[in-house]
C-alpha cells in the first residue's frame, strides 16, 4: 500500500477549494489501495479532517489512519504528540 498524508489549510476559500480540486481528482484518477493520514488547519471550529475523510471513504481500499492532526493556526509544540501519532501509525502499516 502506498501512503498519503492530506493536509487542509481550510482557512480561506481558496485554500478549501484546492483541497476539494486535488481530492477531486485523485477520485477521477481511480485513487485506491492507499492508507491516508488525515492533517486539518483550522482556527476556531476545524471540520476539514471530516469533509476530506467524506472524499476519501468512498474510494476503493483506502484505509483511514486512527489518528487525525488537528492544527488551530499555528503548529506548536503541544501539537507534536499527535503528529508523532500519526508518523508512528503510518510507519507501522
Amino acid at each position: 500500500h502506498g501512503i498519503i498524508p492530506i493536509l487542509c489549510c481550510g482557512e480561506t476559500l481558496e485554500q478549501r477549494e484546492k483541497v476539494e480540486d486535488f481530492l477531486n481528482r485523485l477520485s477521477h484518477k481511480a485513487y485506491q489501495n492507499r492508507t491516508v493520514g488525515l492533517v486539518e488547519n483550522g482556527s476556531w471550529a476545524p471540520c476539514a479532517a471530516r469533509v476530506m475523510k467524506g472524499f476519501v471513504e468512498n474510494m476503493k481500499n483506502i484505509t483511514i489512519c486512527d489518528n487525525t492532526v488537528t492544527i488551530k493556526s499555528t503548529l506548536k509544540d503541544a501539537d507534536m504528540d499527535s503528529v508523532n501519532a500519526l508518523v508512528d501509525e503510518i510507519l507501522n502499516k
